[in-house]
This record gives structure tokens, C-alpha cells and sequence, in this order.
């Protein structure tokens, strides 16, 4: 008996919606990866390892998009700079927001949601200028995440 064709999520297709970000139109984002550390500990005379979960930690997310005038994204980082620099008196949940990245099907029909909480930029690049390109000017944010899970 032949099986049932499988049915891939499209990769190109998606949306990128931000708590209080109009920004639209993000190019690209980089992969949800998560991870557990490996705690190892030996036995006297045992020859296998005991091994248990250690720290778990999220990866950061890129986003790159087209520069418009729109600068909501600039904005927000340096949110957290004043933060950082104790000048704007910003507490986490004042510039930690949550996101979603909404896997589309060609159609343009949700298949797939994961939420992502607790983000806030550690990296803005403004784009890259060169007057011998045919190319657009394209911004990078990268973002610190407490962790996501599928919705």
C-alpha cells in the first residue's frame, strides 16, 4: 500500500507580527532554535557517564527587512539602549514584547503559528550604502527571546 504525500510548509511565505511594531514586510528570519545543556558526571569505576539536562537557553532571532522611513524598529532599540544606559528609566516590560511568525501556505492561509515572548533588541544595522549596487538597502534586528512555543 502506497502512502499518503506529505504536505511541506513553504518557507518563503510567512508574516512577522510584532507587539506595537507596524513594521511590514520582513525578508527574512532567521530559525526558532532552542537548546538544553549536558551535564556529564561519573560513577567511581562506572564506564558510561550519567547524564542529565542542564540549562536550557532560546537563540537569538534576525530579522532583516527593506529601510523605509518607518524607524518603529530603531525606535524600540534604542529603547533598550536608554534602558541599558539607565536614561530613559525603562523597566523589562516596557521593551520586552512578544511575537509572532506565522508560517503562510502558498494561498496565503495560516498553517502554523509559533509565538515568541519576552524579545527585546540586542543588534540594529541601519543597512549597508554602496553607490556601485543595484541592490536595496536592508536592515537587520536582532533579538533576545525568553522563549517560544508553538501556538
Amino acid at each position: 500500500m502506497a502512502g499518503k504525500a506529505r504536505s511541506y510548509f513553504d518557507r518563503f511565505k510567512f508574516l512577522v507580527e510584532i507587539d506595537g511594531i507596524t513594521q511590514t514586510g520582513f525578508q527574512k528570519c532567521s530559525e526558532l532554535k532552542g537548546s538544553v545543556g549536558k551535564i556529564e558526571h561519573r560513577e567511581g569505576g562506572g564506564l558510561l557517564p550519567d547524564k542529565s539536562p542542564g540549562f536550557g537557553n532560546y537563540s537569538d532571532i534576525t530579522l532583516e527587512y527593506g529601510a523605509t522611513k518607518n524607524l518603529e524598529t530603531y525606535e524600540w532599540f534604542r529603547q533598550v539602549i536608554d534602558a541599558s544606559q539607565e536614561t530613559g528609566g525603562a523597566e523589562p516590560d516596557e521593551y520586552k514584547r512578544n511575537l509572532s511568525i506565522i508560517q503562510l501556505d502558498r494561498a496565503g492561509r495560516e498553517v502554523q503559528r509559533w509565538n515568541v515572548y519576552g524579545a527585546w533588541p540586542t543588534d540594529f544595522v541601519a543597512g549597508e550604502w554602496d553607490s556601485t549596487s543595484e541592490e536595496k538597502t536592508i536592515r537587520k534586528l536582532t533579538l533576545a527571546i525568553d522563549y517560544f512555543e508553538p501556538a
